[in-house]
């Protein structure tokens, strides 16, 4: 007995001691924090390869075998690939983080700078050659034995005509170590099995040695052939998959018009050179119409099919006005499609737009056109190979899509066996979307709230959803718009059935509406409150056969875990679990030739490592430990939070402690929020510097509770609703006796930082709040522009997240209602503001407003205004700086901690860029 009570005193003291000696998290740590990108697994699954990467320093390459369990990391891998067999990995194996650092600081010049090498491996052995020099390289999308890199040929400083660095292009064989050289290479490429290789052949006017080519390689059988000869410009080289078909776009025009004329290349393998197709040559090609060097040919996955866009031809350019006498500027005009800004951001997407016809390769004299500029949208069914092509236009209806976000198009399709157009239907609410095969058109509408089909042979429409006694459409949607569906998991082979989503399960759907539809989740989903969702483990699996076992992920809507199940479409008790965990599982990758899977598995105190199972999931193995410095801090833990609101809704949150948290003590409180966080329970959160929010471990590590709440909402009041659940959740927080509810405060960004903004206006009950890129005046929002898109901001007051529901000529009173702007005077808790000049989301002067209304009153706020900048900090530089600023605010406010200098008296703009004003008076 007291040999037991000994013990139990021993283990507190030493856990004490423990905790105690863990550190809390500082600024210092971002850097070496580490995440894994890149994850791959052989086709066999003997070979698991990932990048584990630090925020700043050298990323590394980890390879296991999972046969001999050898394992290998090597250092400084950028980029690599896999070969499909597992046998090879390439990689670009970067020059020393430091040294290319300093080098940065000493400004060297580019041919200066730390080279970079090719990295060869071979997985038997884990034994690797490091070739230097290397510019860049390019396997095949498969990859087998060869890479293609290119090399700097040393300065021949004799020769002043020759004394620039030029590239040669190294093609070779990973297995037989055999080499093919080029000099004055261009474009390349392999196709995607690894059998077959392209290059075009541009030689400078001084070398005489070298004359300009389209170089075919059949890898295969190591014989070259130059298929094209002419002094002209090759590029957009593509292969069929199988490496045997070639086309590419050529043009002998020199000139520095906008749109040049190109002519298309095609070659097969055993012609003597490729065929010239041009739009003199080809019949079917529209009046006027040429191919432009966005052309962009390929081929159907069968190879039958050539698909390339071609377009008018445009006027040229007057070159008689001259430049600097020429007006600049943009008219606005009130029946545009689309808005100016928007136009000028699309405005390169538009000039390199195609319209997509069809070329056969036993018929190179045919064009066929798709798409036209009445008709602009084309899917070909089956991958390219099928008998109907879908032709959509949203064209009349992109004025009131300005404002009204449900999607609106004409639809077309075309049999492509005898070249006929059929109208499907005029201003059909929903995006129509070809079935695999092509049999059939289908699409969601939101406004009837069901699925349909359109069969494409019978020209039958058929509603899939109405009768089935379960909703599939989102019930939690809370914005002003109709709601959108919960999606389309798979197809059946042959377009059989379709598989869709509801809130829980998944159901077999007949997309001819004559068999009954079957939850082949069995309804689990729903009595159990378990969200299933289907995951393909395989790329190029285009439909669910009927012996395929499917992989679901499963969420578990009380408890909030998550895993996997599996099911099987036949026999009995389909539906199996294999596992369920207090984890969040994902990047999950699957041998394509075995059941052996790769995935990571985290929550908030585990880090996201990659594990692997041969199993499914009775037995699992972790295979890297990528942050074991996580045990040196103090951490925390995470629980589910609930209350009800002031509104009466039933809400939850999540409450992290710290890892040493004693129920003795009080805690300052730091109170996060967007919209709903509750569902994240079991999420990890990487020590970072913050891009526009606090960032949860850090805080909690260094003795805050943080507490991250649901907000419930209606339509019409959504500060209300926002101050009805973040105070109410605030107080049910507060009654716990290790809350010290004199310290609280709130922060959140862009959505989150509005609704900051409007709850320090009707509340005093925290001490300091952040609001980073806050609308503060809806009035002048509501006008404003998301300059990334161009877009207009007012469908977002009416139909989506500002959930005011209405314009504003209709309901000026609610956008006043729920400006901040309008009740500064209220506001008595001081207010850190970040709004960045390159936001393309919120205006800038939208913090601006606000900073200007609360600095007349008096009262005590600051902005953080981080110089060309957007919406969520991008500049690692400036991420560091704005963690160090949050946290230097909260402290002071919330711990006692002595205000720094930017926070007493500011930073002049004499001062800028000398001083950031971090230290302690």
């Amino acid at each position: 007995m007291h040999k037991s009570i000994f013990s139990t005193i021993f283990f507190l003291f030493i856990t004490t001691v423990i905790f105690s000696q863990k550190k809390p998290l500082d600024h210092s740590v971002y850097d070496g924090w580490k995440s894994l990108s890149d994850i791959n697994i052989s086709n066999d699954g003997k070979i698991v390869s990932v990048l584990i990467s630090p925020q700043e320093g050298d990323t590394a390459l980890f390879l296991k075998n999972t046969n001999n369990n050898l394992t290998r990391t090597f250092d400084r891998v950028r980029s690599y690939k896999l070969s499909t067999d597992g046998r090879w990995t390439v990689g670009l194996l970067k020059a020393p983080f430091a040294e290319r650092r300093q080098a940065r600081i000493d400004k060297k010049k580019k041919g200066d700078m730390p080279q970079d090498s090719l990295l060869i491996i071979d997985n038997l052995t884990f034994r690797s050659e490091k070739i230097p020099g290397i510019k860049s390289y390019k396997t095949a999308a498969d990859m087998a034995v060869h890479v293609a890199y290119t090399i700097d040929l040393p300065k021949d400083t004799t020769d002043k005509k020759d004394a620039k660095e030029k590239e040669i292009l190294i093609v070779r064989n990973l297995l037989t170590q055999q080499e093919d050289t080029f000099r004055n290479a261009k474009e390349h490429t392999f196709n995607r099995y690894d059998n077959s290789f392209v290059v075009s052949i541009k030689p400078d006017k001084n070398d005489s040695t070298d004359s300009p080519r389209v170089e075919f390689i059949d890898l295969d059988n190591n014989i070259r052939k130059v298929i094209s000869n002419e002094e002209v410009e090759y590029k957009s080289f593509t292969f069929d998959e199988p490496g045997r078909q070639l086309v590419y776009i050529a043009t002998g025009d020199t000139s520095k018009t906008d749109q040049k004329t190109y002519d298309l290349r095609y070659y097969k393998s055993g012609q003597d050179s490729s065929i010239v197709i041009s739009e003199k040559t080809i019949s079917g090609m529209p009046e006027g119409w040429i191919f432009n060097e966005y052309a962009s040919p390929g081929f159907s996955k069968d190879g039958r099919r050539i698909l390339i866009g071609a377009l008018p031809k445009q006027e040229p350019k007057d070159t008689t006005i001259v430049d600097f006498e020429m007006a600049e500027l943009d008219i606005w005009h009130w029946q545009d499609p689309i808005i100016q800004p928007q136009q000028l951001v699309e405005k390169r997407r538009r000039e390199r737009e195609t319209y997509t016809g069809i070329i056969y390769t036993d018929n190179l004299n045919q064009f066929i056109p798709l798409a036209n500029e009445k008709m602009p949208s084309v899917t070909v069914s089956d991958e390219g190979n099928g008998r109907y092509a879908l032709i959509t236009s949203n064209l009349p209806y992109l004025i009131e899509s300005q404002w009204d976000l449900s999607p609106k198009y004409d639809v077309w399709m075309m049999d492509l066996t005898d070249n006929s157009l059929h109208e499907v239907t005029k201003e059909l609410n929903g995006r129509p979307i070809l079935s695999p095969q092509g049999n059939y058109i289908y699409w969601w509408d939101a406004t009837i709230r069901d699925w349909f089909s359109y069969d494409n042979t019978s020209n039958s429409l058929v509603n899939l959803t109405e009768r089935i006694p379960v909703n599939f459409w989102d019930e939690r949607n809370d914005v002003p718009h109709d709601p959108g569906s919960y999606g389309i998991a798979a197809w059946g082979e042959n377009d059989e059935y379709v598989f869709v989503y509801d809130m829980f399960d998944i159901w077999k759907i007949d997309p001819d509406g004559d068999k009954k539809p079957v939850n082949i989740t069995q309804n689990t989903g729903r009595n159990d409150s378990l969200t299933f969702r289907y995951i393909n483990t395989d790329p190029d699996k285009r439909f669910v056969g009927v012996d395929d076992e499917l992989l679901l992920s499963a969420f578990d809507n009380v408890s909030k875990e998550t895993g996997y199940y599996t099911l099987k479409q036949k026999g009995r008790n389909p539906l199996k679990k294999r596992v369920m965990d207090g984890f969040t599982f994902s990047r999950e990758i699957k041998a394509k030739d075995e059941d052996i899977f790769v995935y990571q598995k985290s929550n908030f105190n585990t880090s996201p490592d990659l594990y692997i199972t041969r199993d499914y999931w009775n037995r699992n193995e972790k295979l890297t430990d990528i942050n074991p410095q996580m045990n040196d801090y103090n951490w925390g833990t995470a629980e589910l939070f609930s209350w009800t609101s002031y509104a009466g809704i039933p809400l939850q949150g999540i409450v992290y402690k710290p890892e040493d948290f004693d129920p003795a003590k009080k805690y300052p409180v730091m109170i996060y929020f967007y919209e709903k966080h509750s569902d994240n329970l079991y999420s990890y959160f990487t020590p970072a510097p913050s891009r526009s929010t606090v960032n949860i471990p850090f805080f909690v590590s260094r003795g805050y509770i943080v507490f991250t709440p649901d907000i419930h909402y209606t339509v019409g009041q959504p500060g209300m609703d926002s101050y009805n659940a973040v105070v109410s959740g605030a107080e049910a927080i507060a009654k716990n006796s290790w809350v010290d509810a004199e310290n609280m405060a709130i922060q959140g960004q862009s959505w989150g930082g509005y609704q900051v903004a409007y709850i320090v206006t009707q509340t005093d009950m925290f001490k300091a709040a952040g609001a980073g890129a806050p609308v503060s005046n809806m009035t002048s929002a509501y006008g404003g522009i998301r300059w990334e898109s161009g877009r207009s901001r007012q469908y977002q007051y009416e139909q989506t997240q500002s959930r005011i529901g209405a314009p504003m000529n209709d309901s000026l009173h609610l956008y006043i209602e729920n400006s901040p702007l309008f009740y500064t005077e209220n506001i008595k808790t001081p207010l850190l503001i970040m709004h960045n000049d390159e936001d393309g989301a919120v205006p800038w002067y939208q913090g601006i407003e606000l900073f200007m209304s609360m600095r007349r009153l008096g009262k005590p706020v600051w902005m953080l205004q981080y110089n060309n900048e957007a919406h969520n900090l991008i500049h690692r530089r400036n991420t560091k700086d704005l963690s160090i600023r949050l946290q230097q605010f909260f402290d002071h406010y919330l711990k006692g901690e002595p205000a720094p200098v930017w926070m007493t008296r500011g930073l002049p703009a004499t001062e800028k860029g000398k001083t950031w004003g971090y230290d302690i008076e």
